[in-house]
């Protein structure tokens, strides 16, 4: 068989390829755009993939520390804000650092905060709160916050937050959460095709993007999420190649403040939540 015979053969083998990959994976709706990844409702489930996922350290009670030491820089959680404008590195690339810097040196001197926006860790009465009795690290570290927070525990306190060394979490926008009725602490399997890692994850704070998860997750995903810049551990090392997740909005085991039993209460929903709806092999054709 040759010439335009064999075109529409070849033509014809390749849409039975591409119908049987879509029967496999059923339909898919649509569930928006974030950045430049697209998710998608596929039964139960919403599926996405991205290209490389960056670290969140939100949570972490090292994430933010008094002397700035920390796994996050400081000025990952705080933005400078003059006449009213906030300088993001988005919006002004060249000198949103300086900004930040200069403003928070003087912010700690003066005790005056009103010159700068902080949403990576707690404040009260727009002064960041410092960890205190009862918190990991009383008097080091401010309390970093995610979106999500731990049922029964105090107000204004580390613990009551997910704390990114411990506890393997996808980060999700909140129009995204909102849209989806996605419920806190909900179950995710996310897979790493170069690793072969297969690890589970629950929505654990919240982003502008869905290419951000937790230290604890770059881990089970096999990568080390840690390097070491003039003596400090920073959380900077991003896993580079692509990642696919399956997040099931309905699936939230109990959290619990007890690390070790709510990764295996994540494990274990996880796992059964995924392998029902189809597992990897179906996670691969809807993200394909």
């Amino acid at each position: 068989m040759t010439g335009p015979r064999l075109g529409a053969a070849i033509a014809l083998l390749l849409l039975g390829a591409s119908q049987s990959a879509l029967a496999e994976c059923g339909a898919r709706t649509p569930a928006g755009r974030y950045g430049p990844n697209r998710a998608f409702a596929v039964s139960n489930a919403l599926v996405y993939s991205s290209a490389m996922l960056k670290v969140d350290a939100d949570g972490a009670p090292d994430a933010y520390r008094v002397d700035g030491r920390g796994l996050s820089y400081t000025c990952d959680g705080v933005v400078a804000v003059e006449n009213g404008i906030r300088y993001t590195p988005e919006s002004h690339p060249s000198t949103w650092q300086a900004k930040c810097n200069a403003g928070w040196a003087a912010a700690r001197q003066s005790g005056d905060y009103s010159r700068l926006d902080i949403f990576g860790f707690e404040t009260r009465r727009g002064v960041p709160l410092v960890q205190g009795a009862g918190d990991p690290l009383p008097g080091v570290g401010f309390v970093s916050a995610t979106s999500v927070t731990i049922p029964g525990q105090p107000a204004d306190t580390q613990r009551r937050y997910v704390n990114a060394n411990e506890i393997p979490y996808v980060v999700l926008p909140s129009g995204f959460v909102t849209s989806r009725s996605v419920r806190p602490g909900a179950v995710a399997a996310v897979y790493r095709p170069r690793s072969g890692r297969l690890a589970f994850a629950v929505y654990g704070d919240g982003g502008g993007r869905l290419d951000e998860a937790s230290i604890r997750l770059h881990v089970d995903l096999g990568s080390d999420p840690i390097i070491v810049r003039n003596g400090v551990r920073r959380a900077k090392r991003n896993i580079e190649d692509r990642v696919l997740v399956a997040l099931f909005p309905g699936v939230a085991p109990p959290m619990s403040v007890d690390a070790a039993a709510w990764r295996a209460a994540i494990a274990a929903a996880g796992a059964q939540a995924f392998d029902a709806w189809g597992g990897r092999a179906r996670l691969e054709e809807c993200t394909n």
